[in-house]
């Protein structure tokens, strides 16, 4: 006999009806399913083949328990020269899904938009918790893929939002980015503009989200507002050290798995003696209402999530269920035996 598994390539994904508010939900439980001990985590492993020169592959894998009970795998290729010089996007994954108890698989399915969506549901879900109710101005610092579902999450989570200033180091980038957004969101009455400097974007905004490739900072403590909520999405190198210990409270997802990466500047900070590991708080422990989120509007938040595979089992385990409620994808047999 053979092994039946579901393959969705992504227009089958789509076909499912997958939402950021699905995204938002999943993300959720595996930040209370990490922090209630309901997971295995290993590290993510990189594949580096160079990140200017090439790019990079990680892989992911993780098992969550609870009402999902479910292991699987995320491949992740990241090649920030693919949209320039191949017509390609930039980052490009498959998802591997496992029954926990026998092993087989149960789905393999593109993730390329999922992950760019559960990674602006991150966001979404940290602004949830960390950003203020009334926020109204978006500072997007970066304005490709990434940039679309983090704006798509917060305006699920922050209805009151009513502008957005998004900056790119290519100018018809955001641009492109303003015009979309408008015609997506703009009937709720909020305005997405292009601007020129990351200063423009950033002084007054409510909210920071930095979803760039940039080695060194570009966002400058001087312009952070009070009361705002920063979110650092892209290369985790993209603000002043400053703008971490200017912070009232500074939140990660998992600070074990961000301190095994070593890059990010909150890893930086900690090696250097420059915040305290017991000084930073995991998402989950605020979902699950053991630590505190905001606690007042006046107080600056910095959220530096490192993505985990936890995230990526949840949402697509929910995108299989999807299939198969709706009969998307196609059955293929592992071996090629007769079924």
């Amino acid at each position: 006999m053979d092994i039946e598994f579901l393959y969705l390539n992504q227009k089958d994904v789509e076909a499912t009806g997958v939402s950021m508010a699905t995204a938002l939900e999943s993300v959720e439980d595996a930040f209370r399913l990490h922090h209630q001990g309901q997971v295995n985590l290993p590290y993510k492993t990189v594949l580096d083949l160079g990140e200017r020169e090439r790019g990079r592959c990680n892989a992911m894998p993780a098992y969550v328990g609870g009402k999902y009970d479910v292991f699987g795998i995320k491949w992740i290729a990241g090649f920030p020269r693919n949209p320039v010089e191949h017509r390609l996007p930039r980052g490009t994954g498959l998802f591997i899904l496992n029954d926990a108890w026998k092993g087989v698989p149960l789905a393999v399915m593109d993730c390329t938009l999922l992950s760019a969506m559960r990674t602006g549901a991150v966001t979404g879900v940290g602004a949830k918790y960390l950003a203020r109710p009334d926020s109204r101005s978006v500072a997007m610092i970066g304005a490709g893929v990434q940039a679309r579902t983090q704006l798509e999450a917060l305006t699920i989570v922050l209805p009151e939002l009513k502008e957005v200033r998004a900056y790119d180091i290519r100018r018809e980038t955001a641009e492109s980015f303003a015009v979309e957004m408008n015609e997506r969101f703009g009937g709720g009455g909020l305005s997405v503009r292009a601007v020129n400097s990351p200063e423009e974007a950033v002084r007054e905004a409510d909210i920071v989200v930095t979803v760039t490739v940039a080695d060194e900072p570009i966002v400058k403590e001087r312009w952070m507002k009070r009361g705002s909520f920063f979110a650092a999405v892209g290369s985790y190198q993209e603000e002043e050290f400053e703008v971490v210990s200017s912070s009232e409270k500074v939140v990660v997802d998992g600070i074990d798995h961000v301190l095994h990466r070593e890059t990010p500047v909150i890893a930086l900070m900690i090696e250097q003696g420059k915040i305290r590991r017991e000084d930073i708080l995991e998402m989950g422990a605020i979902v699950c209402g053991d630590e505190p989120g905001r606690t007042h509007p006046e107080e600056r938040v910095f959220f530096s999530p490192i993505g985990m595979a936890v995230e990526d089992v949840c949402l697509c385990h929910k995108v299989y269920k999807l299939a198969q409620e709706k009969g998307v994808g196609s059955t293929l047999g592992l071996f090629g035996r007769d079924l």
